[in-house]
């Protein structure tokens, strides 16, 4: 992969299922917390310290409602709060490596608005996961 370049072969996968064709965004941030952990110091100034992670995937998709589409793989994730395998490489047509490495672990979903949109447009949702309890998202090239 070059140094810069454009989304367009991301893979998504999820629960086994590869979702890649309906997904269409792609968002995610990884931010610590900032502990306040200030005292009284010559300079006046603040001091922070970082505390935990919080880590989000927020994939937008097409809907769809046929076997192996959007509704039927993500829907009875939500419902049930189980945790799922979730995988982005942002090279679909590559082998994970170095120069394409991918995002995920064990995840719980937490939103899934199951269908967006307006007249004569087309049907999307966005579905928001999280690290399943005591994991975290990694980034791996292998």
């Amino acid at each position: 992969m070059s140094p810069k370049y454009l989304l367009t072969k991301a893979k998504v996968t999820i629960n086994g299922v590869d979702l890649s064709l309906f997904a269409h965004s792609l968002d995610t941030p990884d931010e610590r917390e900032q502990v306040d952990v200030s005292g009284f110091n010559v300079n006046g100034t603040r001091e922070f310290l970082p505390g935990l992670r919080d880590q989000t995937i927020t994939i937008g998709f097409l809907q769809g409602f046929g076997s192996a589409e959007p509704h039927r793989v993500l829907e009875p994730l939500y419902e049930g709060g189980s945790t799922f395998a979730i995988s982005i490489l942002p090279d679909g047509s590559a082998s994970p490596g170095p120069g394409n490495p991918s995002f995920g672990g064990t995840a719980t979903m937490f939103s899934y608005n199951g269908l967006s949109g307006e007249l004569n447009a087309r049907g999307e949702i966005q579905a928001v996961f999280k690290p399943a309890a005591n994991t975290g998202f990694a980034w791996a090239t292998s």
